[in-house]
């Protein structure tokens, strides 16, 4: 069975059993992963007969590209992959009028959270994706930056979804990213965004304290987020921010605390007073997303916070020194939410 040429340790299994020599290894590295090559035939640096081992027995891509869709104003890609398996899946790249690139990627296909406001719960949770399958979405975004003469720069880990149910791939991913003579990117610009899974948010506390950390808060007590996420149900607020604070005593690094805003669900002015109290004099910074509205908006009440509400939410917390943003909408038309483009290409497929 074939494997991914992303895949070391089995790929040098495969050198000693074939007496290839160890510096062949950092010639296929430096063609994939500085120059960009995706073919086996194009590595000019190593013989033929090596290449020929290589199509043998490895791949370049598990991953096809079922869909690629930019935004009118060129800020946004989002890129539609299926699985050898069959499932479909998401990662988005922004371009940011800074200059910088992020890569939006998933590390599930499906999510079992069940987050009401979410349209990936309506994929369901099919499978945790392999450590391979993430780095390639990475692999394929910067092939596409490379193209435009530019380069990747952030990844976060945010899309299809909880990463820290598919801890192990996350990380074997992210070595893969940070190594230096693979994409080289800093530990400080990747990011990983949680619904809050305690016992992980420890673990990754251990091994990444330079990984930048997103936690999908959504509201500032138990009271509303069970409506929104039920994952409050197994991990309490009081509990997380305990696990937070221990987080930020370790690595001193600032916490960034994902808040979407849903009219009449969690924008109520008197909710912003009660965040700052949540994170009065703690590193935090809150992201204000607006809500993006899916098929069944109408059907599940969500709709979204008008702009000034949230700049008056915004207000309160400035007003208390707490730093936070409101997400610039990027993507609005090219379905760019969580699955949105997955669940068009489904509805398709079945009409």
């Amino acid at each position: 069975m074939k494997f991914s040429i992303h895949d070391k340790e089995k790929l040098l299994e495969l050198f000693e059993k074939n007496n290839i020599k160890i510096f062949r290894y950092a010639q296929i590295e430096n063609a994939i992963y500085k120059n960009f090559i995706n073919s086996f035939d194009e590595i000019e640096t190593i013989p033929k007969d090596l290449r020929q081992l290589l199509k043998d027995n490895c791949f370049f891509y598990s991953l096809k590209i079922i869909e690629k869709v930019t935004s009118s104003n060129w800020q946004t890609t989002k890129i539609l992959f299926k699985t050898k398996t069959w499932e479909l899946i998401e990662a988005v790249i922004m371009r940011h009028l800074t200059g910088r690139n992020t890569l939006c990627v998933s590390c599930q296909a499906g999510c079992p959270m069940w987050c009401t406001f979410c349209a990936t719960w309506k994929l369901w949770l099919k499978r945790n994706l392999e450590f391979y399958e993430i780095f390639e979405q990475a692999m394929c975004a910067a092939n596409i930056l490379n193209s435009e003469w530019t380069f990747l720069r952030n990844i976060v880990y945010m899309w299809m979804w909880e990463p820290m149910l598919n801890y192990d791939n996350v990380k074997k991913s992210i070595l893969l990213a940070t190594e230096q003579k693979k994409l080289d990117l800093a530990n400080r610009r990747i990011t990983v965004s949680t619904c809050w899974i305690i016992p992980w948010i420890k673990k990754f506390t251990f091994d990444f304290s330079q990984i930048g950390l997103a936690v999908s808060l959504h509201a500032p007590n138990d009271e509303v987020r069970k409506k929104m996420m039920p994952v409050d149900e197994t991990y309490p607020l009081k509990n997380l921010m305990e696990t937070l604070d221990s987080y930020t005593k370790k690595t001193n690094k600032r916490i960034f605390y994902e808040y979407i805003m849903i009219n009449w669900v969690n924008d109520n002015i008197k909710l912003a007073h009660e965040l700052w109290e949540l994170l009065e004099r703690k590193l935090a910074h809150v992201n204000f997303i607006p809500y993006n509205p899916w098929e069944w908006t109408d059907s599940n009440w969500f709709k979204p916070t008008p702009r000034f509400i949230i700049e008056k939410f915004q207000k309160v917390l400035e007003s208390y020194w707490v730093v936070s943003t409101i997400r610039a909408t990027m993507w609005d038309d090219i379905n760019a939410a969580c699955w949105q483009l997955a669940e068009k290409k489904v509805e398709d497929e079945n009409k």
